[in-house]
């Protein structure tokens, strides 16, 4: 179209102006349906990546506000500069999301051992579980009475003769300070001067902590205080967090090794294998009770087993959830494993009373010995006490199978039983009898001198016996475990018996006089004419056949 007249342009030009704006404001829709799309898409991936997180992070793992209460500002304040992750591990706990702070945890009594003024509070360096028991008085109580509040006691046994005499010197004891007492505990001393007083440094006087004795997170450390034990343990500071005690990560600090591998036995077992396949379905990071077939269900760990709440048809088990031992029925630590049954007396104190020795009844009286801290130092002491229950091995025993009931069929429990008791027993009666049985009798006739524990060969190579290998085989069978039970336990319990502990018998009698010698020379032959050692005189050629006939088939050789 051509315009030629004024009227016509403006008509033209209105036209032409319509033209561009409609095509603008097509434009401009279309960027709009663009833009909104665009946003629609955010909105989904927000509420996808929300999703992710609520997964990620429960309920109970949500961030929230932290408390800080006017007591704890100035420790707050000065430690998040000088301290920074401390304060961090603090600020994600349970404790600061209640208010629960340094102050509230170190606070001590003006005049106590460990405590100083530090910043208008007396403090102590040192946080017992006397102190946690402010907050969580039943479990203090549930673990004050517990085998593992007695760990420190190894301080009067053989393991800790090894630490400090064999491997120390009188001036240095740094192996048992790194080893033992990491995980069993020390007994928390303090520098003094000449007059034995306690060494305090600086304007505030702050008491100078043994560096022998502490740092120190062993299950049975002996405070100042008269407590006994570690909380932070199993509940690392500063955190606290519950995954932590339930994983078995956390008991692999002290149960693995030659003596007590109980995390290696554990990862290669059918519930180790679970666990670690199956770790997100844990719920480890649960609040409150923690309950094996409500909560869980994936596999068991070391606290499902032997402290956690677990469903029965009756509904929840609650457990005693600090005290390990509860559920034990055999002890698998000495030269000879005994069922054991448990006296509880009117106190709360508890002791392990193996089938050898007889148990007392309700209401009676029985003179206990306990161990105790005099003076930064060890004493027993022996205390008049009235059984209040007793509760038998075979009791024990059917507290354990409450866990084992939640996956597996009464067959399947008694039969796993029936296995590992059989293997206790043979170790037992094969091996671990008649190897004390000589070790006394060695003692009695003047062989062995009994203040002298490794003196000779015949003594290290039954501490290792016993204590290494027959561990070994006992714990691999206790938590099906085979390679423990079998090529790391047995095959060495009966490899060093016959080729190392027997030749060593004869060597020690020899040492005191060749009537001696003969003696053992023949208490050893008639040993192995029983049944169960005649194969060292060799197999039958029928056995020999087939042995050659299988290597034969297998090897081609």
């Amino acid at each position: 179209m051509i315009c030629r007249t004024g009227m016509a342009k403006a008509v033209c030009f209105i036209f032409f102006m319509g033209l561009v704006l409609l095509g603008t404001g097509c434009a401009d829709l279309e960027g709009l349906r663009k833009e909104n799309q665009a946003l629609t898409e955010k909105v989904s991936l927000l509420q996808q990546h929300t999703e992710e997180l609520m997964q990620r992070y429960p309920a109970e793992e949500k961030p929230v506000p932290i408390i800080i209460t006017p007591q704890n500002k100035t420790c707050v304040a000065c430690h998040k500069i000088n301290s920074s992750a401390l304060v961090m591990e603090w600020e994600r706990s349970r404790h600061a999301q209640n208010g629960i702070g340094c102050v509230d945890c170190h606070e001590a009594e003006q005049g106590e051992i460990d405590a100083w003024k530090h910043m208008g509070f007396y403090i102590s360096t040192l946080v017992t579980p006397k102190d946690c028991s402010r907050c969580h008085g039943k479990e203090h109580e549930e673990f004050s009475k517990s085998h593992h509040a007695k760990a420190g006691e190894i301080l009067a046994s053989l393991d800790n003769v090894l630490a400090e005499k064999v491997i120390g010197m009188p001036a240095n004891n740094a192996d048992a300070v790194n080893g033992c007492w990491q995980c069993h505990g020390s007994i928390i001393k303090f520098k003094r001067d000449e007059k034995n007083n306690i060494v305090r440094n600086g304007n505030e006087g702050k008491p100078v902590i043994d560096p022998d004795t502490w740092p120190n997170s062993g299950m049975g450390r002996l405070n100042p205080d008269g407590s006994k034990g570690a909380c932070h343990a199993c509940h690392s500071r500063h955190s606290f967090e519950a995954k932590l005690s339930r994983a078995p990560e956390n008991c692999g600090k002290c149960h693995l090794g030659p003596d007590h591998p109980q995390l290696e036995v554990y990862e290669e077992s059918k519930h180790g294998i679970a666990f670690a396949a199956n770790i997100d379905k844990m719920a480890l990071d649960k609040e409150g009770d923690w309950v094996l077939g409500k909560d869980y269900s994936a596999a068991p760990t070391c606290a499902t087993c032997h402290i956690s709440s677990y469903m029965t048809p009756q509904g929840i088990y609650k457990a005693n959830s600090h005290d390990v031992g509860e559920r034990i029925s055999w002890t698998l630590r000495p030269v000879v494993s005994t069922r054991i049954s448990l006296v509880i007396y009117e106190d709360g104190y508890k002791e392990d009373y193996p089938e050898t020795k007889a148990l007392p009844k309700i209401g009676e009286e029985v003179q206990t010995v306990e161990n105790v801290i005099q003076n930064e130092v060890l004493v027993k002491q022996t205390v008049a006490r009235r059984v209040a229950n007793v509760i038998t091995w075979e009791e024990r025993r059917e507290k354990m199978k409450g866990v084992c009931r939640n996956c597996h069929n009464e067959t399947h429990i008694d039969n796993f039983y029936r296995q590992f008791d059989s293997l206790v027993e043979l170790y037992n009666d094969k091996f671990a009898k008649p190897a004390q049985a000589l070790m006394k009798e060695l003692v009695a006739d003047g062989a062995l001198n009994p203040n002298s524990p490794f003196e000779h060969d015949v003594q290290w190579v039954f501490w290792e016996l016993w204590h290494h290998e027959g561990r070994r085989a006992r714990h691999g069978a206790s938590m099906m475990g085979p390679d423990y039970s079998h090529w790391h336990g047995m095959y060495e319990v009966a490899k060093h018996f016959y080729m190392k502990f027997l030749p060593a018998v004869v060597k020690a009698a020899a040492q005191k006089d060749s009537a001696t010698k003969e003696k053992y020379e023949k208490k050893i032959e008639q040993l192995l004419m029983q049944d169960e050692h005649l194969w060292v005189k060799g197999l039958s050629p029928e056995e020999i056949k087939v042995l050659k006939a299988g290597y034969k088939e297998r090897y081609n050789e």
